[in-house]
């Protein structure tokens, strides 16, 4: 899958703008005819690196960075797989190289099924949290995985006093912590391999919804993005 020379110019043009732009806007800012640029921008929406908004004229605002590489990850896969797939691979690759989906219906699913990554982990624990109590399973896990030389590093984005003594608690037990602003996302990465993530935050945290996806290429981009979210985060 590849997109288009003149998409690819569009989409840079809607990366570096401020606001959304209409196909006029686009039009005499690339020197393209507006029936250009809409058939430039249904390519681009098709791969889900643009959107519109509801009223007419449409305007078109390009997604994240971030997003957008991930977006495209994904469907170079699709389109890989879809191409050249045969059946008979799944044999040859390892259940932990191919695409795994999983919803989780809870955040205290989500913190059951952590203790159970953390136990596993082999190189490495990335979590974005919100700084609230965690179960004591999970929390031994953690422990047990910097033990391990395990590196487990927890960006916190709900820090308070109310939470200040419990952060320390984890830190004097080998956990690297830092504070971040709001996400408003949950976020848990083992080895750069496997990722978690739930929406934060909701009144009431049963009613979250999740997603297991099991594939290293999309795990790079969002372990890439924890990265760049650590480097910036203050130190508690």
């Amino acid at each position: 899958m590849s997109i288009s020379p003149q998409a690819q110019t569009l989409y840079k043009e809607l990366l570096s703008s401020k606001a959304p732009l209409s196909a006029r806007q686009l039009a005499e800012r690339l020197g393209l005819f507006q029936t250009v640029i809409y058939r430039l921008t249904e390519e681009l929406l098709d791969v889900g690196l643009i959107s519109k908004t509801q009223e007419y004229p449409h305007k078109f605002f390009s997604k994240s960075f971030e997003e957008g590489q991930s977006l495209f990850l994904l469907q170079q896969n699709d389109w890989f797989s879809t191409n050249f797939y045969n059946g008979a691979l799944d044999n040859r690759i390892p259940k932990s190289k191919q695409i795994s989906l999983n919803f989780i219906q809870s955040r205290d699913e989500l913190m059951k099924i952590s203790a159970v990554e953390a136990n596993k982990a082999n190189e490495s624990v990335d979590l974005l949290r919100s700084g609230h109590e965690i179960p004591a399973e999970t929390m031994l896990s953690l422990i047990n995985a910097n033990k391990r030389n395990i590196l487990t590093r927890m960006l916190i984005q709900d820090y308070s006093k109310e939470n200040a003594e419990q952060i320390k608690y984890w830190q004097q037990n080998g956990i690297l912590v830092k504070k971040t602003p709001l996400r408003h996302l949950r976020l848990m990465i083992y080895d750069s391999n496997i990722v978690y993530f739930m929406s934060y935050k909701h009144s009431d945290s049963g009613k979250d919804m999740g997603m297991k996806i099991t594939y290293p290429p999309f795990a790079a981009v969002l372990t890439k993005l924890f990265n760049d979210w650590w480097e910036k985060a203050e130190g508690i």
